[in-house]
């Protein structure tokens, strides 16, 4: 007969041995993260004139990125990404400024821009500089350079764009929902949902949407800039769901309405909807490992991971509050 003790030494076992499992995950993509990098190291040993580089990796996951250091010099470093949307944003003042760009020996694209000394915003620091922000996010959406580089799409209307973002949801979903038999009725009765109402959308007139435009997305530098980054989900889209994201996660709901004016859009019932039940579909989409990348996953805190998602779907505000 198994008893308790064989049950709490078996757990013991299970545990150490996801423990183990999950520090090997984590190796190999550190691996992964750094697997371009002596291509790096030569490039820049080409084109900057200085032999001795430190490469250093930012903390987080994304795409492969470095922190390079030579000769007193600091820069940061993107490989394997489209560097147009940056290059657009550039020029329009929204990103810092790109130093060189070109191709790797190995074949993928490299990008450096200079090191800008600052910090991620808190709550706070959005709603202290509303202004601004809503500017900056006016001044992407409707950049005509930026909107350029990005694909083509055969609608500008809101419904398809919402419905576009739920298929690349779904196509995400059904790699992972095996893994969360407890939850998956619910994500999928989700799901139904969310595309009901999406379907039900009007209006038209996609803008170049950031589409990530989280507070890890944009630098608040030392000398009073304010720069939006990190461009890979950017895409035309609907502007809702960049607002949706924005202002549920850092502003209160009496700032609202001044930030939508500033940012040239309406405070009306059909907006707010828009903006809801986008950000309920990037907060489901933002629990799963994005395509390219080296996010980790942990099947264990998925269901903590939904606590946003169940929250939105509810019309409820973050539960984090603001003004931090």
């Amino acid at each position: 007969m198994t008893n308790r003790k064989d049950f709490t030494t078996l757990a013991a076992h299970e545990t150490t041995q996801s423990l183990i499992a999950n520090l090997l995950d984590e190796r190999e993509s550190m691996l992964q993260r750094q697997k371009h990098q002596e291509d790096v190291r030569r490039y820049l040993q080409q084109h900057f004139r200085i032999r001795d580089w430190g490469l250093s990796l930012p903390r987080g996951s994304g795409m492969e990125t470095y922190f390079a250091q030579g000769d007193g010099q600091k820069y940061f470093i993107k490989v394997g990404v489209a560097v147009e949307p940056y290059s657009a944003m550039a020029e329009a003042g929204l990103t810092p400024p790109i130093i060189a760009q070109g191709e790797l020996e190995g074949g993928p694209s490299i990008m450096i821009q200079p090191f800008i000394e600052g910090r991620k915003p808190s709550s706070k620091d959005f709603c202290d500089q509303l202004e601004k922000v809503a500017a900056i996010v006016h001044k992407m959406h409707h950049d005509s350079e930026t909107r350029a580089k990005l694909p083509s799409t055969s609608s500008n209307d809101f419904r398809y764009a919402g419905l576009r973002a739920l298929h690349r949801l779904l196509a995400k979903w059904e790699r992972y929902k095996t893994h969360f038999p407890t939850i998956a009725n619910f994500v999928d009765r989700s799901i139904d949902r969310l595309s009901e109402q999406v379907s039900l959308f009007s209006g038209e007139g996609l803008v170049a949407s950031h589409n990530d435009i989280c507070n890890a997305n944009w630098l608040f530098a030392s000398d009073g800039k304010i720069y939006i980054v990190d461009f890979e989900s950017m895409s035309l889209d609907d502007p809702a769901a960049d607002l949706g994201a924005l202002l549920w996660w850092y502003y209160p709901p009496d700032l609202r309405q001044r930030f939508l004016e500033r940012a040239g859009y309406p405070y009306d019932d059909e907006f707010k909807l828009r903006m809801r039940l986008r950000m309920a579909i990037h907060c489901l989409s933002i629990t799963l490992p994005r395509d390219g990348s080296f996010d980790q996953f942990n099947p264990e805190r998925f269901g903590e991971s939904l606590r946003d998602f169940g929250a939105v779907l509810d019309g409820k505000e973050n539960p984090e509050g603001y003004i931090k």
